[in-house]
């Protein structure tokens, strides 16, 4: 516990000093170093791959590149340049948002871990709004490094298993984000999934309809030097009285939205467990 503490004390201290052109060599470095000491994760990735573009040659060892990219970024977050951030970052359909937002009954965000999404939603902060985010339970001092430098320019985050502060979001008219493309907690809706049936979170869809808040998907990816964010239109969400068909419903819409931003930046999904019950095929 004490070398772990002290390496994330050390991460603090050090990462958010080193320079932005830097951060993709050293991501490259690190990277390649977690791909080849990971070979359970390194399965999961080459899998999840060969389902999601099985025509084409894919590298698992870029999404563990982009991951250490995306949490060098992070710890960039307390010294956050904002005339820097403003020329980099590519925001499309913010109107979208506003309008959602102009309903008074809340804004659920509904995103996955994909792109440079930590970085790229302090764009809610810098345009005067709170982003609350609900977070897993964990006993890793890096872990609270991480968490720590994520809230320092305003973002809040709350236990994933405290139903009243998520619902205290919602109920005051707030913003809330979920990344909705793990079902971390094995609670969820089997749907199909690029032609598979997958286990993906529920809860989103759940709250949406629960609350009535506005269920609005919205994604991150990089691409020639530049941070995009795209902010789609609200889901519409069946409410028919059968609640546990109008959740199911709710997913699949969400998941054929995600599906669409994985096809364009698969080596940007970063996640390091299977997916699919059965994957086949290999990647790179």
């Amino acid at each position: 516990m004490g070398a772990e503490r002290a390496l994330a004390t050390a991460a603090e201290r050090a990462l958010p000093r080193v320079p932005p052109g830097w951060q993709g060599p050293i991501s490259e470095v690190v990277g390649t170093i977690a791909y080849l000491a990971a070979p359970r994760g390194r399965a999961a990735v080459r899998a999840n791959l060969a389902i999601i573009a099985p025509e084409r040659s894919l590298s698992a060892r870029r999404v563990f590149v982009n991951q250490v990219r995306q949490y060098l970024e992070v710890f960039h977050i307390p010294r956050l340049d904002r005339a820097r951030f403003d020329a980099i970052v590519r925001v499309e359909g913010w109107d979208r948002f506003l309008c959602a937002q102009r309903l008074g009954k809340g804004v659920i965000f509904g995103s996955a871990h994909l792109g440079p999404v930590a970085l790229v939603g302090q764009v809610l902060m810098h345009r005067g709004y709170t982003l609350t985010l609900p977070a897993e339970k964990t006993d890793s001092e890096l872990m609270h490094a991480v968490n720590r430098a994520r809230q320092a320019q305003g973002l809040v985050l709350v236990p994933m298993d405290s139903a009243f502060a998520i619902h205290r979001v919602i109920r005051d008219g707030g913003v809330l984000g979920i990344l909705a493309d793990r079902a971390v907690t094995g609670i969820g809706e089997r749907v199909e999934f690029f032609g598979r049936t997958a286990l993906l979170p529920s809860a989103h869809v759940a709250l949406a309809l629960r609350t009535g808040a506005a269920l609005v998907p919205a994604f991150t990816w990089r691409e020639n030097g530049l941070l995009h964010a795209r902010i789609e239109e609200p889901l519409v969400l069946a409410s028919t009285g059968d609640r546990e068909a109008d959740v199911r419903a709710g997913v699949r819409q969400f998941a054929a939205v995600l599906e669409r931003y994985i096809k364009e930046h698969p080596e940007q999904w970063t996640v390091f467990r299977p997916v699919w019950d059965e994957p086949t095929g290999r990647a790179a």
